[in-house]
């Protein structure tokens, strides 16, 4: 995640999908807020806010809240983060280190997920917002851009007995498709002890996915519902 991205359609299809999933639990979000970067042009996938009769019926009033931080400029995670918007839940919004040296990158990253995983302590439904998704391969924790995913040991650590995960993940190069690509992260994912993998796979601008990790027979109901309301734009993949 990104300040500058605040608004775009992924932050619509994300909190849509988190304004169907969270009532009734202890929600916490985790941002893995990345400094701004990337080519110019960057994270202007707005124009679905100049849409309204297209996009607006599936949540309106995170629409209208969407369209407003945008309109005004106030395009930061801070402003996502209306009680409004997801009453209740928990943020873990620090920015991750990734301006230090290489040496000094692991050690502060694991200090700052430390403080992250402090502050979610009790939610029983945690997202994980990294910029593009789960470690690629090659992925070390030295690089400059390591900042920019989730790693597989972070995804374990969030685990915890009664808590579901959702885990963010943009489409990538991979070999074979998109639908490829997460059946090899969802086998990933099970390798190292996740026992229910599910996909919520978005399609507008660019295919991205939610993973969903450990959901009860709700979670997943949710979910599918979740799917047949957004129609084409949102598809369900259990035990994908």
């Amino acid at each position: 995640m990104q300040n500058k991205y605040a608004g775009d359609i992924g932050d619509y299809l994300k909190l849509g999908i988190l304004r169907a999933l969270s009532p009734g639990r202890k929600l916490g979000v985790a941002w893995w807020l990345h400094p701004d970067g990337g080519p110019v042009g960057d994270g202007q996938h707005t124009k679905y806010l100049d849409a309204g009769l297209d996009w607006r019926p599936y949540d309106p009033p995170l629409f209208d809240h969407l369209r407003e931080i945008v309109h005004t400029g106030r395009r930061n995670v801070a402003a996502l983060q209306d009680e409004r918007l997801l009453p209740g839940a928990r943020f873990a919004a620090e920015q991750i280190p990734v301006t230090c040296g290489p040496s000094e990158r692991p050690i502060q990253r694991a200090a700052w997920f430390g403080r992250v995983k402090a502050a979610l302590a009790g939610c029983d439904l945690v997202f994980a917002d990294p910029d593009n998704g789960i470690e690629p391969a090659g992925y070390k924790p030295t690089m400059g851009n390591s900042g920019k995913s989730i790693t597989w040991d972070e995804i374990a650590a969030l685990r915890a007995p009664g808590r579901a995960l959702v885990v963010y993940h943009h489409q990538t190069r991979f070999k074979g498709g998109h639908i490829n690509e997460l059946k090899h992260l969802a086998k990933g994912l099970r390798a190292r002890g996740c026992a229910a993998v599910d996909v919520l796979r978005a399609k507008p601008y660019s295919p991205r996915a939610f993973f969903l990790l450990e959901a009860d027979a709700e979670l997943r109901s949710r979910a599918e519902a979740l799917s047949r309301q957004w129609g084409e734009h949102l598809s369900w993949h259990p035990e994908v």
